[in-house]
């Protein structure tokens, strides 16, 4: 009722009194912080907030495709090995059109380079990656997924869609 007041009282030409005023810079200073916090979160943040059900069949989603990416490579746990997040790093840079080295790749895969370079090996064996020369730099190694290993990365990245 005493928005309305003030709101005619300024129609009318009346100045607000003092409570008036500051109850309109209060509201005045907290929308102009509403509209800062606005600008700072991002398009995806304003998306609605999944339900447990959406949570729950993402959920399913993620484990069917895990089990999916085993069944294409033929190796069970291979979803959740450093060798997926090798291929899964190979695949982009093959795309991008660019070289990773052997030290790279083992980065990629997110462990020790003694891990990366067993599981390196394991892809070379399954014909999923080449190894050769970098033909910048001769003492450095280069890796990059062989059509085949380019194929079933596709695949597997399907699953997950």
């Amino acid at each position: 009722m005493s928005s309305q007041l003030a709101a005619r009282s300024m129609m009318a030409g009346k100045t607000p009194s003092i409570g008036q005023f500051d109850n309109r810079q209060n509201i005045a200073d907290r929308m102009e912080a509403l509209a800062i916090e606005l600008r700072t979160i991002s398009d995806r943040e304003l998306e609605t907030v999944p339900t447990e059900q959406t949570l729950v069949e993402l959920a399913a989603k993620i484990y069917s495709a895990r089990r999916k990416v085993d069944e294409i490579f033929a190796m069970q746990g291979f979803a959740v090995s450093p060798a997926w997040d090798m291929m899964l790093d190979l695949y982009q840079a093959k795309v991008q059109g660019k070289k990773i080295s052997v030290t790279s790749a083992c980065i990629g895969g997110a462990c020790p380079s003694t891990t990366g370079l067993r599981w390196l090996q394991a892809l070379e064996n399954m014909q999923l990656i080449h190894r050769g020369p970098d033909i910048k730099d001769k003492r450095r190694m280069v890796i990059e997924l062989t059509d085949g290993g380019r194929v079933k990365v596709e695949r597997a990245l399907m699953s997950h869609l």
